[in-house]
């Protein structure tokens, strides 16, 4: 398999957190996927820039009930790899890892023509051993409570969460992200306001 690091070609990262609301300023393309069983999606790594922020984690046997692909936004970009990839090394620092993963699409055959399924993508994944993961919180509503209080020079923790909730179900609203749903309600009634319907 060709190296599109080295020799110019379509080079693809799997969002799965802000990536998908503020993708890198130089994308050609981006296409909804999921990644297969094996993953979830959790507020549980720290980070500078937010303070919390969304980690790709490995499940453990007693966190795939529910039996669901993740879903994600695949970004492409027509430009040397290795400028994309030194900009996503410094904005996604502190604990995530460079991981290489197929991810599939379901796009239909008229728009899909030039986009490999599956896609072997770029993934920043923030692994249970990092310094920066913190594990799962003692509740729902002591984890929303603490993103209401954070904020990072990126900005406030709580619009890191309600973005990625309305990217989540503008994205794919039938994948449905149980965790990050729950926890943008919680937020929401701890501020005493509705949760801003997405569509």
């Amino acid at each position: 398999m060709s190296d599109p690091l080295n020799d110019g070609e379509d080079f693809w990262i799997f969002g799965y957190g802000s990536l998908i609301w503020k993708p890198p300023p130089t994308f050609a393309r981006r296409v909804p996927c999921y990644i297969e069983r094996g993953y979830i999606r959790r507020f549980w790594q720290r980070g500078p820039s937010w303070d919390t922020r969304s980690s790709w984690s490995r499940c453990h046997s007693d966190s795939t009930r529910d039996g669901r692909a993740r879903m994600g936004c695949s970004i492409s970009h027509r430009t040397r790899g290795e400028r994309i990839k030194a900009y996503l090394d410094l904005r996604e620092i502190n604990g995530y890892t460079i991981h290489r993963h197929p991810v599939y699409h379901n796009l239909p055959r008229e728009k899909s023509e030039d986009v490999p399924n599956p896609i072997s993508a770029i993934v920043y994944i923030g692994t249970p051993d990092n310094p920066q993961f913190v594990g799962p919180p003692e509740s729902t509503h002591a984890l929303a409570q603490h993103i209401l209080n954070s904020r990072g020079p990126s900005g406030e923790n709580k619009e890191y969460l309600y973005n990625l909730y309305t990217a989540l179900e503008q994205l794919a609203p039938e994948a449905h992200d149980s965790h990050i749903t729950e926890l943008a309600k919680t937020a929401a009634e701890i501020e005493g306001r509705p949760l801003k319907d997405p569509n």
